[in-house]
């Protein structure tokens, strides 16, 4: 149980607070009393005593909105007196949508009365505060539109305007004063196109820079974005093009297919030079192909695919790689069997699989067995004639002509003395090298001549010092 003097005091605490709560009350409906007849700055000053002092709640929000329509009204009586500066601040105090319209008009007729005055710097000054801080106002549009017009009328000043007419379309997309703007930055903006376009071809440019500035001029409304779009397809192009100087394929395609996404009309032109990739692919592995790299030019081959998905140049490419695969692969079997066919002494045999190795792979190790086997057939048919022959045919024909110009001088100066042998073939130990020799005797020297045929490889080799003299190595 609560004791008496716990009950006394609990007596004392609630009487207390009843006491308060009708005293708040009591300032609550002086104020208002004050706020009805209309005298709002004593009103002003009741409220905020209940505001500071009062545990109602309820109160003191009535007591704020009271207070606030007090200093609107105060602030209407300073704006119907044409007293705007003051207006602001009592207006700024009321702190209230409505009272933000005022302070709208109330700054208006001032920068009306600023251009009168030719104060052009307030004038902006003013338009910037009214934005930067009345930003929720449904007037806020109309007051950007105001500043660009003004900024580009007074400063031509082309990139606050932009600045400001970017900030309208982001924030106020659907503004009505948007296409007005569009008007003012249709004047300017060719001219910022064309400076960017001009950069392009300077030294150490960053083509990824200006391509990103274009791209930022295409997110705003203008009647530009066609021309700007084809701009930019034109610089992906021309860093195409750099790349395949470099011969980095690949990332060149990228590039035209980007050019491609801001402007279609080039896609002739696009594909032109995609082909164009595609075939130094295909034409670098019929390179590979002759170097009998197959593997290598398939490589190169595939490459193409990267650039265009089943390039059929490439495919009938990777096809002739193939075949040429096997054929290399046949020449090598039937010149081991050809090889086999010779060691056995076949070499008619040898020589019509030599042959067809050669047709399938016209390697210089086929030519030169071919050439050998040929030579041994004749060698088998008959070794004299046919070393004579070599001899005769030896470097056109020269040591013929050399023997009979000696003939023909010795001849002439010692007439019927002079006797010569002929050409004489004298078989040697070796079955495919044979000697031939030619003398001249005459009454005071002799010329004895003598030569080494290697009939198999057709070489000819002077067998004594007068021979080297007369007719060289």
């Amino acid at each position: 149980m609560i004791s008496i003097s716990m009950q006394k005091k609990i007596k004392y605490l609630v009487f207390s607070f009843l006491l308060i709560a009708t005293a708040c009350t009591n300032k609550y409906q002086s104020a208002n009393v004050f706020y009805k007849a209309e005298n709002y700055t004593v009103a002003i000053e009741e409220y905020d005593k209940v505001i500071n002092k009062s545990a109602n709640g309820y109160e003191v929000t009535l007591s704020e909105i009271d207070r606030s329509e007090s200093y609107f009204q105060l602030g209407m009586r300073a704006f119907e007196r044409n007293n705007y500066n003051l207006a602001i601040r009592l207006f700024y105090l009321a702190n209230s949508d409505k009272a933000d319209e005022k302070i709208i008009d109330s700054y208006l007729i001032l920068i009306d009365d600023l251009k009168t005055k030719d104060e052009r710097n307030r004038v902006i000054a003013t338009y910037n505060y009214l934005i930067d801080n009345l930003y929720r106002s449904e007037r806020t549009p109309l007051l950007i539109f105001e500043r660009i017009c003004l900024i580009y009328e007074w400063y031509q000043n082309e990139e606050k305007v932009w600045e400001d007419y970017s900030m309208l379309y982001e924030k106020y997309p659907e503004s009505e004063y948007l296409p007005q703007a569009q008007e003012i930055v249709d004047n300017f903006l060719p001219k910022w196109i064309e400076a960017l376009v001009a950069k392009k071809n300077s030294p150490d440019v960053d083509l990824d820079e200006i391509i990103s500035s274009m791209v930022y001029l295409k997110t705003i409304p203008n009647n530009y974005h066609e021309n700007i779009s084809k701009e930019i397809a034109l610089i992906y192009i021309q860093m195409a093009e750099e790349l395949i100087k470099k011969q980095e394929y690949v990332t060149a395609e990228k590039q035209f297919r980007r050019a491609l996404e801001y402007d279609i009309d080039q896609a002739v032109y696009v594909q032109k030079r995609l082909n164009y990739v595609c075939d130094m692919f295909v034409s670098e592995g019929n390179d590979l192909i002759k170097q009998k790299l197959i593997d290598e030019a398939i490589v190169s081959f595939n490459r193409s695919f990267q650039i265009i998905p089943d390039y059929q140049k490439a495919i009938d490419g990777i096809a002739r790689a193939e075949s040429r695969r096997l054929m290399i692969a046949r020449s090598l079997e039937l010149k081991n069997e050809g090889i086999q066919l010779e060691r056995k002494k076949k070499y008619k045999e040898a020589l019509a699989i030599y042959q067809q190795a050669y047709n399938l792979d016209n390697t210089p190790e086929l030519s030169k067995l071919i050439f050998e086997v040929s030579n041994t057939i004749e060698i088998d048919k008959d070794p004299r004639s046919f070393a004579l022959k070599i001899l005769n045919e030896h470097n056109n024909g020269a040591i013929v002509k050399r023997i009979n110009s000696l003939r023909a001088e010795l001849k002439e100066e010692w007439k019927d003395k002079l006797k010569d042998s002929g050409w004489r073939p004298i078989g040697s130990g070796t079955r495919n090298t044979m000697e031939i020799r030619y003398d001249f005797i005459t009454p005071e020297e002799n010329y004895f001549l003598s030569w080494q045929v290697n009939m198999k490889d057709k070489k000819i080799i002077p067998l004594n010092k007068l021979t080297e003299k007369l007719f060289g190595k």
